[in-house]
């Protein structure tokens, strides 16, 4: 598989942000239990964009 460098930088910006919104929401104790869903997203998103980088294994994986 082919790396996608550009799709997993997005991704991994919306891992931080789908994170830090969803703790936010969650410590702030406000919308149910949408901070949990974003941060379950948040998650998801992640292993998207390990997926996206080509499921490097290892280091030398992902420095070509």
């Amino acid at each position: 598989m082919v790396a996608n460098r550009t799709l997993a930088g997005l991704l991994a910006l919306a891992t931080i942000v789908f994170a830090a919104a969803g703790e936010a929401l969650v410590l702030a104790h406000v919308a149910g239990a949408l901070g949990l869903i974003m941060l379950a997203c948040g998650a998801a998103a992640g292993v998207a964009g390990w997926i996206a980088l080509g499921a490097p294994r290892t280091r030398d994986d992902i420095s070509t």
